[in-house]
């Protein structure tokens, strides 16, 4: 379908959380945006803006005219780091994307250790400054590619291992998403257990019988599923809030929910 009908037309789209968010940290995200999609590449194509979404051509250009199967979209409200391109998410490497809502705490008094531990392979593909991007490249270290809820279980475990030793409490704040393209990974957890919200859409089968005047699930198959940091608008019935310390896998075929536990080094 085409992306403005995901992140351009809802009630309470991203666009409209950019300057109105209900539920984030901050209540305006103005720091850049960036739209991850795939098509006819052998890898997604990204798009990142340092302008406010809310006041972006380009972003409603692409919207209007391109078609994906799996998009993924972020709007920005910077913890620290620079407002710029290479600091937007989604980050890509390969058919993977990524994106993270939250913060590795006191960043700038472990990025070393964490830094020193990305594969030196994977190294050079660093691109940016911010904590989401290295969250990315140590998942990807610690196997992202073979099994992602071990691998950002690993990741996880590995930064509150590095952040304690430097005497921080509650080093993790997240919810993420990644994809290779075909499945989505969705995680939701903090050190002190109180995490960003993250919302999962009912299976469309159902939400057509109970909201039959809504056109938008007569466009879709009955695999399709929104995975959101706030509803795009007020419907019963239509969002799960993903527990605390989970994660969900959206796929072909059955979705799967389970336990999210870091894994400390060792």
């Amino acid at each position: 379908m085409r992306i403005e009908e995901l992140i351009l037309k809802p009630e309470h789209s991203l666009i409209d959380q950019s300057l109105h968010s209900q539920l984030g940290a901050e209540t305006t995200n103005g720091d850049g945006f960036g739209v991850g999609w795939y098509g006819v590449g052998e890898t997604p194509g990204v798009f990142h803006s340092v302008e406010p979404a809310w006041n972006d051509r380009n972003l409603r250009e692409i919207c209007q005219h391109v078609e994906s199967p799996l998009v993924f979209a972020h709007i920005r409200a910077s913890s620290g780091s620079p407002v710029q391109q290479t600091n937007c998410h989604p980050f890509r490497h390969g058919r993977w994307l990524w994106m993270h809502n939250g913060l590795i705490r006191d960043f700038r008094f472990v990025k070393r250790e964490l830094v020193l531990a990305v594969d030196p392979d994977l190294f050079p593909f660093i691109e940016g400054s911010t904590d989401s991007e290295v969250f990315f490249f140590l998942a990807l270290t610690m196997g992202l590619e073979d099994d992602p809820p071990a691998a950002v279980e690993r990741a996880v475990g590995f930064v509150e291992h590095v952040g304690r030793s430097h005497g921080i409490e509650h080093p993790m704040q997240m919810t993420v998403a990644t994809t290779d393209g075909q499945s989505v990974w969705a995680f939701r957890y903090s050190s002190e257990h109180d995490s960003r919200s993250l919302f999962y859409s009912t299976d469309v089968a159902s939400l057509r019988q109970t909201h039959p005047e809504l056109p938008a699930l007569q466009m879709v198959d009955d695999e399709s599923r929104l995975i959101v940091s706030e509803p795009l608008r007020d419907l019963p019935g239509v969002w799960n809030e993903l527990h605390e310390s989970s994660y969900v896998v959206v796929q072909k075929g059955e979705d799967e929910i389970d336990t999210f536990t870091p894994r400390p080094p060792g």
